[in-house]
């Protein structure tokens, strides 16, 4: 689905980027047509000027050797109304014969503008009035066309050549830009396998179950009892994950700054630390607090209760019998640190850059309990709302630390 999508941007786009650059093309094609053009009538325009012809260079017997002014021979010739009369000034008429000259003549005179281009003779003409007619300055088109086909041939090389190479530039950048697009896709297939095999077991256990209470039917419910508390235990653990899972979406749409509010962040996390208490002790965990007094945020209460409940929930887990877990709130400077410390087996090192991912557990993780690896990935949604950065580090001195930093000068 990625590379089609790739292929179809990349096809888009060079449709659009081809027709701008077909369209550049173009206009610089007649860009320098017109300059050519207007060159041809400047230089003609000049050498019709009854004022210039004795500033022209003479010739003997319209002997043209070398002369071009710019576009070829040129030639100036006297028309006169009175006699219509046909005399030549000027220049060389080696490519005008007596027939071609009088069409030119009559060709030039037709037209609206003084300067008019032969189409049907292949000549430029351009005309200036005299006290008795008009002298006619004629020029070949041969040289004008043979530029304009080279400016046409190198304007089409260039133009496949620059085509070919935006292929390749926006094939890259194609590439580039979808990876986010084709990671997201990735982890969205993953998630959905992953969802998909923790629903998986609990459905099939409950599904087991129920074929073998149909099948001891005239048994008691006493008879049975195993099974309906497995179906129980499982239909629990289902309605947990389903629960994390609308949470996670939850949090995946909820817009940043929408619902903030100020809240007393000190008073929040040592009241989630004495509810804890109670749960701690039965595991033989001990709970220490180091919050400093009256720390107050700009951030959604909710959200910021989940966090706190959810980075105590996972240290009170993995510290261990006869373990400890300390609770940190403090801050420094322009921001507001939140962090937990567990005693226990430290994370793997090849683990912790996933520690956040959707349903990523390490082995430890595994083996430790019915975890989803939801929660993590939860409490990073709930930081990126929040505009904070969330870390961890893990040995077996310092023991796992997870540390959340907020911003607590960011503007409302």
């Amino acid at each position: 689905m990625i590379k089609k999508l790739k292929h179809r941007v990349v096809a888009i786009s060079m449709v659009l980027v081809s027709v701008a650059v077909a369209l550049f093309y173009l206009m610089g094609c007649a860009a320098i047509a017109l300059m050519c053009r207007m060159e041809v009538q400047n230089v003609l325009e000049d050498s019709a000027d009854v004022n210039a012809f004795n500033f022209l260079p003479s010739f003997d017997s319209g002997n043209m050797e070398g002369y071009g002014l710019y576009y070829g021979n040129i030639c100036v010739v006297n028309y006169n109304t009175v006699d219509n009369s046909i005399r030549i000034m000027e220049g060389s008429s080696a490519f005008l014969n007596d027939d071609l000259l009088v069409s030119a003549v009559q060709a030039s005179l037709k037209g609206n503008e003084p300067f008019n281009e032969l189409i049907d003779l292949g000549l430029f003409s351009y005309r200036s009035e005299t006290t008795f007619g008009y002298n006619i300055a004629f020029t070949t088109t041969a040289q004008y066309r043979s530029q304009m086909g080279s400016v046409l041939i190198g304007g089409s090389c260039a133009f496949v050549l620059t085509v070919f190479a935006l292929y390749l530039i926006n094939l890259f950048i194609a590439g580039i830009s979808l990876k986010p697009v084709q990671r997201t896709w990735e982890q969205q297939q993953n998630f959905i396998a992953d969802a998909s095999h923790e629903l998986k077991t609990p459905l099939t256990v409950i599904l087991t179950n129920s074929n073998i209470l149909m099948a001891h039917q005239d048994d008691t419910v006493r008879e049975q009892l195993k099974w309906i508390d497995s179906t129980n235990e499982e239909a629990t653990h289902m309605k947990d994950l389903v629960d994390k899972l609308l949470i996670l979406a939850k949090t995946d749409n909820m817009q940043k700054n929408k619902l903030f509010s100020s809240v007393e962040f000190s008073d929040l996390a040592m009241r989630l630390a004495l509810q804890f208490e109670p749960v701690a002790f039965e595991k033989g965990v001990l709970i220490e607090t180091n919050i400093e007094d009256g720390i107050r945020i700009e951030g959604d209460q909710t959200a910021l209760n989940q966090i706190v409940h959810i980075l105590l929930d996972n240290a009170v887990k993995y510290a261990g019998i006869g373990g400890k877990v300390e609770l940190t709130l403090k801050r420094k400077q322009k921001y507001v640190y939140l962090s937990t410390r567990n005693t226990g087996a430290p994370i793997p090192p090849e683990d912790l850059p996933h520690v956040f991912e959707r349903f990523y557990r390490s082995d430890k993780a595994r083996t430790s309990g019915n975890g989803y690896g939801l929660g993590l990935a939860i409490c990073k949604n709930l930081a990126d709302l929040h505009k904070a950065e969330i870390g961890v580090t893990s040995d077996e001195t310092d023991g796992t630390v997870f540390t959340v930093r907020f911003r607590c000068d960011r503007k409302k």
